[in-house]
């Protein structure tokens, strides 16, 4: 019986496939992540500097230090070849506000010397510069952009302290009726720091029930909540509104709303010698919430003096600004808080108010001044 044939020995591949590390090879650098080198200049196809991007260097507001603080270690590889030394120059380094960073020319630290403020500046941009001994450079400048990052110190800020609004009695659920602002000074894009969520603590009187308003939390929107508004057995409400940042679960701020109560037609533009009504045309919806002054001109004068405020209701309009028989023959001035609704909406405004002056001649006539009103004009005319 023929023996079986022994197996075929192992056979190294060729040499030129075998990865052959030269003599005398270094060991690879291990270089520390809060390093940032200089990039290498070679000299073959010559890469742009615009296509070479350093990440940002963080730095979070509010330290504590101790200071100087390292924040990361500028490395240019021609150290290996001559001595290097590294500067900064920008705004924050050698330009207002000058000292805030630094750095260590030999060994190439960048270092923050004091707590930062993240609502007085988010960002720095530097530029990193390395010479030899004799000042002459051994790398192009390079762009570094520090970062201070947010921290929740800043609380949500009523645009108000006490907002008005008016609703008729009997308005269904869902019927707004003013809308509230708070603005957070803190990040709301890269965090929830600034991001700020309304709420409603408390409503007195709590008749005939709590809970006859509702808020939206993201927009501040008031809205009815429950039916049963009746102007003769409750008036007015006066709801506490809460504002608190981190999505609700921060830092905390109040305000006041004040909520009419109509009574059924009671805004009726033919009820009153003087009325008024405020559309707001970037919608093509009526303004609620608005608040409308009324005064008059005295002699000798000038000297206005104050007859009456009212706010609009989700319809725009508002109780009559002169009830039959109060009008007299003269100037009157209608003044319009025009800065405010707009600051509710989120919006600013190019006018803080709005004044309508006009005469009356006929005390017996029944006049009517409509406003249109954008954040950057205002129409008013004579209405019937």
């Amino acid at each position: 019986m023929a023996r079986p044939s022994p197996p075929p020995p192992l056979r190294s591949p060729p040499a030129a496939s075998r990865p052959v590390p030269p003599r005398n090879a270094p060991a690879p650098l291990s270089i520390p992540q809060d390093t940032l080198i200089f990039p290498e200049h070679g000299h073959g196809l010559q890469r742009q500097k615009r296509d070479w991007v350093i990440p940002p260097t963080n730095c979070p507001e509010n330290d504590k230090g101790p200071f100087p603080k390292n924040l990361a270690q500028i490395k240019s590889n021609k150290d290996k070849e001559t001595k290097v030394f590294y500067s900064i120059t920008g705004q924050g380094a050698d330009t207002i506000p000058v000292g805030v960073f630094i750095i260590e020319p030999e060994t190439g630290w960048l270092k923050v010397t004091k707590p930062l403020d993240r609502e007085e500046k988010d960002k720095y941009v530097l530029f990193s510069h390395a010479v030899s001994a004799n000042g002459q450079p051994v790398e192009d400048p390079m762009e570094i952009i520090i970062t201070v990052t947010d921290q929740n110190d800043n609380r949500p800020v009523f645009t108000q302290a006490v907002y008005h609004g008016s609703v008729l009695e009997g308005a269904e659920p869902g019927t707004s009726v003013l809308r509230v602002l708070a603005t957070d000074a803190d990040d709301a894009v890269n965090s929830n720091n600034g991001v700020v969520s309304y709420s409603i603590l408390s409503q007195v009187p709590e008749k005939p029930q709590p809970g006859m308003f509702t808020i939206d939390s993201s927009s501040g929107l008031i809205s009815v909540a429950m039916p049963g508004l009746v102007a003769e057995a409750v008036p007015e409400y006066t709801l506490e509104i809460q504002a608190a940042d981190l999505e609700g679960y921060g830092l905390q701020a109040t305000a006041t709303a004040r909520i009419t109560v109509q009574a059924d037609g009671v805004s009726e533009v033919g009820n009153g010698t003087l009325t008024t009504h405020v559309l707001n045309t970037a919608s093509g919806l009526p303004a609620a919430g608005l608040v409308v002054r009324l005064a008059r001109l005295q002699e000798p004068g000038p000297q206005w003096t104050e007859l009456a405020q009212r706010h609009t209701d989700a319809d725009g309009r508002c109780q009559p600004l002169l009830a039959p028989g109060q009008a007299q023959s003269g100037t009157y001035k209608l003044h319009f808080e025009t800065a405010e609704y707009w600051q509710g909406l989120g919006h600013t405004s190019f006018y803080p108010f709005v004044e309508v002056v006009f005469i009356i001649t006929d005390p017996a006539q029944k006049l009517h001044v409509p406003l249109l009103i954008s954040p950057y004009s205002y129409t008013t005319y004579r209405g019937s």
